[in-house]
């Protein structure tokens, strides 16, 4: 109050009461979207922000044949991705067609982690980094997938960041869990950001220096506490470290054993569509219907269930 007083006594007359503002979303754009003239955007993920040439992704060469073959627009995001922006709709399947020539995936083949994860360039580029960032997150996004996977939490994800130091220019701070480099091989974790990026950063946990060697066996308790203790099946994970507090999860960590997941009933058990009873009978190929328990282990369902969720998806919509 003492601010608005003296800044209304410069200003000459009163101050305007507070807007509100709506909620927060956290939007990346990815995917196709309809920008508001009758053309196209569409969201492009670039893992870690790196456009370059590869055998197996041309990034560089493909923005290079858009832009000059459809004459769209580029737009950098936030999350070091790309938005192409003024695509005719004429032209989206010619487009999609550029984009797979040169090995880039639309968004539903990228997977949600990685979709959500952003690293600075730390080595070999910059000269206060003390540790690798943008060149360990894919094999970070692929570890932390494996492990959610194998706790039956395919269906999870969240805001996870990587740096190379301390200075956060990746915004790690305002990641659900996030890994900070504070020596060579070595990262500092803190939890707690908003799932929405807004209101509140995360808080630095006692582990100032985790090996990366060690990364499953310091995420599996948190994973395990999460899973067997949230108060909603979609509390995210930034928003139940934040409630039941970082000392809380650290106190839990000590205490747990490797694998105990599997002994602990999780908090909310996936709602099946329907009867696991058969009633019919549908011939699968034994490889598929491999893959489909498997597929439905690491999302915690049952095949039948699973099957069930992807005929409706397929025919509902």
């Amino acid at each position: 109050e003492g601010s608005r007083s003296l800044g209304e006594k410069y200003r000459g007359k009163p101050m305007e009461p507070w807007a509100p503002l709506p909620q927060w979303k956290y939007l990346d754009w990815m995917g196709w979207h309809e920008q508001g003239d009758g053309k196209l955007m569409l969201g492009i993920n670039v893992e870690c922000g790196r456009i370059s040439d590869t055998p197996s992704l041309r990034l560089k060469s493909c923005l290079r044949t858009l832009v000059d073959n459809y004459g769209v627009d580029l737009l950098l995001t936030p999350s070091q991705s790309i938005v192409l922006r003024n695509v005719q709709p004429a032209q989206k399947f010619d487009v999609e067609a550029v984009l797979r020539e040169h090995g880039v995936k639309l968004i539903d083949e990228v997977d949600a982690i990685t979709r959500k994860s952003i690293a600075c360039p730390a080595f070999p580029l910059c000269g206060l980094a003390m540790t690798e960032a943008e060149r360990v997150q894919p094999q970070i996004n692929a570890r932390l997938n494996a492990k959610l996977r194998e706790m039956g939490m395919a269906n999870d994800d969240f805001v996870t960041r990587t740096t190379g130091c301390p200075n956060g220019c990746a915004r790690p701070y305002m990641a659900e869990i996030a890994f900070v480099g504070s020596g060579p091989n070595v990262y500092q974790l803190w939890l707690g950001g908003s799932p929405d990026q807004a209101e509140r950063t995360g808080v630095a946990t006692s582990i100032f220096k985790m090996p990366l060697t060690d990364l499953e066996s310091t995420v599996e308790p948190i994973f395990a506490m999460w899973r067997s203790q949230r108060n909603a099946p979609n509390e995210a994970l930034g928003d139940f470290c934040h409630r039941v507090g970082v000392p809380t999860v650290e106190a839990f960590m000590e205490s747990y054993t490797e694998g105990g997941y599997k002994t602990m009933a999780p908090a909310f058990p996936p709602i099946h569509t329907g009867s696991d009873a058969p009633m019919a009978t549908v011939g699968v190929a034994p490889d598929l219907l491999t893959k489909v328990e498997q597929e439905a282990k690491a999302r915690g369902m049952s095949a039948g269930a699973l099957l069930d969720a992807i005929v409706r998806e397929a025919l509902e919509g």
